[in-house]
């Protein structure tokens, strides 16, 4: 099928045809050719005046149900929703079931790539069942594709097993995730540790507690000489202790939940548990430090942190209730809706499509005549309205459900 897409503004940060109006025309995954003189045969015309036409979002800490809960999540529902929200790849974390820590469960993930269109990257465990105590087939997972190393969000609270697991990464090059949430500090802490919060009655979770990780790994990083990304920074802090950190040259980067970026601890008075998150919502300063240091570039990566659950786990009590909300198809739209006044474009796609691939050794798609179409196409002025009949992923916890948003993917 040949696609003829005119009038498309280009958003690609350092590419030469980056804010410019092009025509394309793409047969099937490939583009046949830019700015054709006069294409006269083509079976779909999409006409894209004041839409933008960006290299497809890269996220880097997805949560799939497949293997081993379905109910929640497979790859079919998981790469719809990607799909429909811009999505060209997405990383697979390690908390499955089974745990993805040998080479088989990397290549049950590798083969199940290219499912609608999209990529699935798996993140190998560090620790063997995610439980800290003894490393994973690290070496193994690194050559069957793993694209690096996590215990998803159980903190590796063994000093020694951190630093085992940066000195092993050396050998291939490979980049341990850090999640900075010491648990000792805030036993099942579920809001952020403040007066607003104390109000509501719940256990809190101070920043302390990834400060105190976070200072941690970053000393290891140092003594080991190795490669590591954190993941989830939630607190102004945070952002200090990493510049600081690239300031001394360590090759470490981060991420953001695209949740912390658009919300903050003043949602939760409603006791709305998709607004539960891991790790909590924080203060409003500290939501604006996070946008600050996307501007920066002290924070390298957004990333959705999609977190699929059934609604027996999120229609119950606040405390009850399991962590995190979806957030695949309705990534683009939140931002365009609530988030584009302070951020650009042009720094969300940096953070969301640009940046994982430097960090990650992902080759950039091209723009080019014979190169496959990679990319996606976005109406910034359409609403929708996200629902249960609407969405593609099998979950609906989502803050967003039954919303209007602005802003759709038209193609990718």
């Amino acid at each position: 099928m040949r696609t003829y897409i005119k009038n498309a503004t280009i958003i690609y940060p350092e590419h030469k045809l980056h804010n410019k109006v092009v025509n394309l025309l793409v047969n099937n995954s490939l583009i046949e050719s830019i700015n054709p003189n006069n294409p006269n045969t083509f079976d779909h015309e999409i006409d894209a005046k004041n839409m933008l036409l960006f290299p497809g979002l890269v996220d880097i800490q997805c949560f799939s149900g497949e293997p081993g809960n379905e109910d929640r999540e497979d790859f079919e529902s998981l790469t719809r929703a990607a799909k429909s929200g811009g999505f060209s790849d997405l990383f697979i974390m390690p908390d499955t079931s089974p745990t993805i820590e040998t080479k088989s469960s990397v290549r049950y993930i590798e083969h199940a790539s290219g499912k609608n269109g999209i990529r699935l990257h798996a993140i190998g465990a560090v620790s063997k069942n995610l439980k800290g105590e003894e490393l994973s087939e690290m070496y193994d997972m690194h050559l069957s594709g793993a694209k690096a190393f996590s215990d998803a969000k159980r903190p590796i609270g063994d000093v020694n097993m951190m630093k085992r697991a940066l000195d092993y990464v050396k050998s291939f090059n490979g980049i341990v995730y850090s999640f900075p949430l010491d648990e000792r500090v805030s036993p099942g802490g579920m809001v952020n540790e403040s007066p607003l919060n104390t109000a509501l009655g719940l256990k809190s979770t101070p920043k302390l507690a990834e400060e105190l990780l976070l200072n941690r790994d970053i000393y290891l990083l140092n003594y080991c000489e190795s490669r590591m990304h954190v993941s989830s920074i939630s607190s102004e802090d945070s952002i200090s202790l990493i510049e600081t950190a690239k300031q001394k040259g360590l090759d470490i980067s981060c991420s953001v939940a695209l949740s912390h970026l658009l919300f903050s601890e003043n949602q939760l008075n409603t006791f709305n548990t998709n607004y539960k998150t891991n790790p909590p919502l924080r203060s409003e300063s500290d939501r604006q430090a996070l946008i600050e240091g996307l501007k920066s570039g002290t924070i390298d990566i957004i990333h959705s942190d999609h977190s699929p659950e059934v609604i027996e786990d999120k229609d119950v009590e606040f405390d009850q209730a399991k962590h995190g909300m979806t957030m695949l198809e309705t990534a683009l739209a939140a931002y365009n809706t609530n988030l584009k006044d302070q951020l650009s474009f042009e720094a969300f796609i940096n953070a969301f499509s640009i940046n994982p691939r430097k960090r990650f050794d992902m080759a950039m798609p091209e723009l080019e005549a014979g190169s496959d179409f990679n990319f996606a196409l976005f109406d910034p002025s359409k609403e929708w309205v996200y629902d249960a009949e609407s969405a593609q992923s099998k979950s609906t916890n989502s803050p967003f459900l039954n919303q209007t948003l602005k802003g759709k993917v038209i193609e990718v």
